[in-house]
């Protein structure tokens, strides 16, 4: 099957959208489909095409302007048609759907971002411009049960799929870590680890605040990823725990964070609306427990008491009483990371994910 990805995101850049569109396409290609990947070039520097694996990626200098962006889109989905005979689009993100128009040919949207949710939260006038949208998509997939259940919401009536967000669990497993020893910490330590962008959404003000409650000895809290709550952030945890027990790594690129998944003991996702989260799987893929919300998709992936423990979205009080309860009773700790790996090998493989996929494009292209 010849398919063709559209995102503008992508890496080298970093997040949950880039990381979604690259693994899935490489899953693909490994089952014998040809992918092509068509997305923006934000970085002169990186190669407008490069071969990956069996994955072509095509990058272009896009317009900010919407008309001449959906264009150029457009021109160049319609030169791979040509030359690459495409079964299938999938796109992922709003922004590329306006150029599939009219395209004759099975075009699959994947909704991933919080920011959907948020627009349907706006009223009708909001839903109808995004309905607008959605009609160029054949069918949706969306990561978690809330995405699915606001995309009928707003009134789109063709089928709408829930697949989750996958791991590459060979890349993400339990092993060796540099991070104690680069950060001069004892393998006694207790280290919580949150990985994720600084933003509100990603439920940082409650983490910040939950350090109240973790003011215990040898526990450090490492952060890896930034925005626009870093200052805010630091300035609410340092007094409770001190500076030397936080650690800001910055942003991290994708290929280094098995590193510091294996040095940390419990990961935390915070969020305040989330699908099935990449870092989450990525963590239980590398063997640890996940302190997450429950919110979107988080409940899915965590067995609660089993591979990790939930608590209300915004309760600081909740999410410090969960870390707590983990740092004093290291050996339930241990056996949570042990299902909380197993679990992410038997469901979230992004084998098993991409196998998902192709069934639902077969589907499509034989009804379409």
């Amino acid at each position: 099957m010849n398919i063709l990805m559209l995102s503008n995101e992508f890496p080298p850049s970093i997040g949950g959208i880039q990381t979604h569109v690259d693994e899935l396409s490489l899953a693909l290609s490994r089952i014998g489909h040809q992918v092509d990947v068509v997305t923006r070039l934000k970085d002169k520097k990186n190669a407008q095409y490069e071969e990956r694996e069996g994955v072509n990626i095509h990058r272009i200098q896009l317009a900010t302007n919407h008309f001449v962006y959906d264009w150029q889109i457009s021109r160049k989905i319609r030169s791979l048609m040509n030359s690459k005979a495409v079964d299938i689009v999938h796109v992922h993100g709003m922004r590329p759907l306006a150029a599939c128009k009219n395209l004759n040919l099975p075009v699959v949207f994947t909704n991933h971002t919080s920011s959907f949710l948020k627009r349907v939260d706006f009223g009708p006038p909001i839903q109808k411009k995004m309905l607008k949208l959605l009609r160029a998509a054949s069918l949706v997939i969306a990561p978690s049960q809330i995405l699915v259940d606001k995309t009928i919401k707003i009134g789109y009536r063709k089928a709408v799929h829930f697949v989750s967000n996958g791991v590459d669990v060979d890349k993400f497993s339990p092993g060796e870590s540099s991070l104690r020893k680069n950060l001069g910490l004892l393998d006694t330590d207790f280290i919580i680890l949150f990985s994720g962008r600084l933003h509100k959404v990603k439920g940082v003000d409650c983490l910040a605040e939950a350090t109240k409650y973790m003011a215990l000895p040898s526990l450090h809290l490492v952060v890896a990823g930034d925005g626009d709550e870093r200052e805010h952030f630091k300035n609410i945890v340092i007094p409770n725990i001190g500076s030397t027990n936080l650690h800001m790594l910055g942003a991290i690129p994708n290929s280094e964070m098995p590193n510091i998944y294996r040095g940390s003991n419990v990961a935390v996702l915070p969020s305040m609306m989330e699908a099935t989260s990449i870092s989450g799987l990525e963590a239980m893929a590398c063997g640890l427990p996940l302190v997450a919300s429950r919110v979107g998709g988080l409940p899915y992936i965590v067995d609660e008491g089993i591979s990790g423990l939930l608590f209300k979205p915004g309760s600081s009080q909740e999410l410090g009483a969960a870390l707590r309860a983990l740092y004093e009773d290291r050996a339930k700790m241990e056996i949570m990371g042990e299902k909380s790996r197993q679990r992410a090998v038997e469901l979230f493989s992004w084998e098993i994910v991409a196998l998902k996929t192709i069934d639902i494009y077969q589907n499509l292209i034989e009804t379409f």
